[in-house]
C-alpha cells in the first residue's frame, strides 16, 4: 500500500475507532487484502452509524476532515467525501440490513504497523456485482480466482439472488453464474 494512502487510512481508522464507529474498508484497498492488486488512488470505508444518527456522523466526519471533495456526491446524504492529505476518502454511511452485515463480517487484517477491518471477499463480490461496472466484473473474476477454495459461494449466491430480485436485475445473477462457471473450469 502506498505511503499517502496508508497515512490517510490510518487517520480515518484512528478517527473511527476513537469515536466508536464500526467500519469496513472496501474498494481497492480491500481487494489488495484478498490478493487482487489494482491501482487505487482513493479510499472507500463503509461506516455503521449507531442509532441511525446520520447527521451526527456527517458532522463528526466533516469536523475531523474539513476538506470536502467530489462535489457531485456531496448531495448524497450517505456519502461523506473528504480529503485526508492528498487522498480522497469516501465514508459510506451504512444502511440497516445487508450493509450492516458487511461491517459485522469484516476481517481484522495487519497493514504493516496498524490493523484495519477489511470487507470479506464474499461481501466485496456481492457489492461489486450490485454496482455492476465493467471494472467491478473484472475484480469479481480476479477475486473468484484468488479466493476460489476459500469462498462461501452459497452465501454469495443467496445475497445475489435477493439483490437480483429486489433490484429487478436478473442479469446480475446471470453474469455472476457465467463468471463462476468460467473460473470453475480453471480448477
Amino acid at each position: 500500500m502506498e505511503g499517502e494512502i496508508k497515512r490517510a487510512l490510518r487517520a480515518a481508522i484512528t478517527f473511527l475507532d476513537d469515536c466508536g464507529y464500526r467500519y469496513a474498508v472496501i474498494g481497492g484497498v480491500a481487494l489488495a487484502q484478498w490478493n487482487v492488486i489494482r491501482f487505487t488512488h482513493d479510499l472507500d470505508i463503509k461506516v455503521l452509524v449507531p442509532d441511525l444518527e446520520y447527521e451526527k456522523a456527517r458532522l463528526a466526519l466533516r469536523s475531523a476532515f474539513p476538506t470536502s471533495t467530489r462535489e457531485e456526491v456531496i448531495k448524497n446524504p450517505l456519502i461523506v467525501a473528504v480529503k485526508i492529505g492528498e487522498v480522497i476518502v469516501d465514508f459510506l454511511l451504512a444502511l440497516p440490513g445487508y450493509e450492516e452485515l458487511i461491517i459485522k463480517r469484516a476481517v481484522q487484517r495487519e497493514l504493516g504497523d496498524f490493523q484495519a477491518l477489511i470487507c470479506s471477499a464474499e461481501d466485496l463480490i456481492i457489492q461489486k456485482a450490485v454496482a455492476g461496472r465493467g471494472k467491478d466484473w473484472v475484480d469479481i473474476e480476479a477475486l473468484l480466482i484468488e479466493q476460489w477454495g476459500e469462498l462461501d459461494k452459497a452465501f454469495i449466491q443467496d445475497w445475489l439472488e435477493q439483490f437480483a430480485e429486489a433490484l429487478e436485475m436478473p442479469e446480475l445473477l446471470t453474469q455472476y453464474k457465467q463468471l463462476l462457471e468460467k473460473v470453475s473450469n480453471l480448477y
